[in-house]
């Protein structure tokens, strides 16, 4: 019942929080700030702290004040350009129907076994709140939609026109394919233990030099991760890896095996499997990801094109100490 009498009211939420009748909907002590009379609530910004906090906990789990205060200000900041978008769609009459904020409820719904759990866990803000809130995240995304997606228009013209003017962005380095055995050494080890490790990778690489199979070597013999597939390091261009490593690489046909090779990883018995000269990627190969590029760019240009008029137009006021 409770469920029921909820959703007969809850059509009428988005228009309260919208007009400016918040308090109809949360205190007036709840509310963080307003743009142009659009509210954000404490319970919003916590629930926007939440989400950027996990990316920010150190390997001890700890976060610092200042870190705290710092992931504050951001969510305070995401929170503001949402209610900018939410007053956009106000103004240019953009609306979300019922439906899909019903939808959206529900997959919160979903995590609890009941109504009264869910309405339990959401505690002083309230089913009317949270569905307030629910609203304007949606409406936001529409009002992005409108004002910036649908403007985001690449023609093919243009793709050629940028890789014909910026051909040399578009050459593929040398290429390589390798498989490596790897005998690890502690940089705190002594010159003796040093030595016992160098003899080891002496001896693995004359076995690969004799024609063993390198697979083998690798597998049973390599302290590196890539001994599970017996070294294959896969694809790499020059500049990807150590410069000890590439500089014997350079030097190698494929089929040749090197090493020792040292690293700061410890000492390197190489096998060059394959070697692909530079050379200029065609329109082709790349015109899709330069579509890509070129669509972000422009997109980028247009939000903050459309912030900036929204900030200019529509009044910030807040609350929060």
């Amino acid at each position: 019942m409770v469920f029921a009498r909820w959703f007969r009211l809850s059509t009428l939420v988005g228009a309260l929080v919208l007009t400016g009748l918040s308090s109809q909907v949360c205190a007036e002590g709840d509310i963080v700030a307003k743009v142009g009379g659009v509210s954000l609530t404490r319970y919003e910004l916590d629930r926007e702290v939440q989400k950027i906090m996990p990316f920010n906990v150190s390997f001890h789990g700890k976060v610092s004040q200042e870190k705290i205060d710092d992931i504050r200000n951001q969510a305070l900041t995401a929170l503001l350009e949402r209610a900018y978008k939410v007053r956009f769609a106000l103004a240019e009459e953009i609306s979300v129907a019922n439906e899909a904020v019903e939808e959206e409820m529900a997959k919160y719904r979903s995590k609890f076994e009941s109504q009264a759990q869910f309405e339990q866990a959401l505690g002083a803000e309230g089913l009317s709140a949270f569905r307030g809130s629910i609203y304007r995240e949606l409406l936001a995304k529409k009002a992005e939609a409108v004002a910036v997606d649908s403007g985001v228009k690449v023609t093919d013209e243009e793709v050629r026109a940028f890789y014909d003017k910026n051909k040399s962005m578009y050459m593929r380095p040398r290429q390589f394919k390798a498989s490596h055995i790897l005998v690890k050494v502690d940089p705190a080890s002594s010159k003796a233990e040093r030595d016992v490790l160098l003899k080891k990778a002496q001896g693995l690489a004359a076995q690969a030099e004799a024609g063993e199979d390198f697979y083998n070597l690798a597998y049973y013999n390599s302290d590196d991760r890539s001994k599970y597939v017996g070294g294959d390091l896969g694809y790499f261009h020059e500049g990807q890896t150590v410069p000890e490593f590439e500089e014997a690489l350079v030097k190698m046909k494929p089929g040749e095996i090197a090493g020792p090779i040292k690293t700061m990883f410890g000492y390197h018995i190489v096998k060059l499997v394959e070697l692909n000269e530079p050379r200029q990627l065609n329109f082709e190969e790349v015109k899709d990801n330069l579509r890509q590029s070129l669509e972000k760019k422009q997109r980028e240009n247009l939000y903050d094109a459309w912030m900036n008029g929204l900030k200019a137009r529509f009044e910030v006021e807040r609350f929060d100490k």
